[in-house]
């Protein structure tokens, strides 16, 4: 799920270090704080109907690592979110992605 919503634990925490510095210059606002997604607003009607595919264009050798270790993908992807306000406003982008679990995966071969 890093391509679409969720994050590490050690990026949700350094997110929380991120908004504590900046809080006193910015004061209260609200942020979604998720890992760099790669798909763009025309994915999203693709991402509904054939996930694999769309995620096969921007990550060609994940089928195979998936295939590896018996995953799947998601077969349908119905919201994508975006965390670029947060790296705009607090400065924060999430240092894991989904490229970063690929490169371990092709690491364990």
């Amino acid at each position: 799920e890093l391509l679409f919503r969720r994050l590490t634990v050690e990026d949700a925490a350094e997110a929380h270090v991120a908004a504590l510095e900046t809080a006193p210059l910015l004061g209260f606002d609200t942020f979604i704080i998720s890992a760099p997604t790669p798909f763009r607003p025309l994915d999203c009607a693709e991402l509904i109907a054939d996930a694999p595919s769309v995620v096969a264009r921007y990550f060609p050798d994940y089928p195979g690592l998936y295939a590896r270790k018996g995953w799947t993908m998601f077969s349908s992807i119905d919201r994508v979110y975006d965390p670029s306000r947060a790296g705009e406003r607090l400065g924060f982008v999430c240092k894991t992605s989904f490229a970063d679990v690929l490169a371990a995966l092709e690491a364990e071969a």
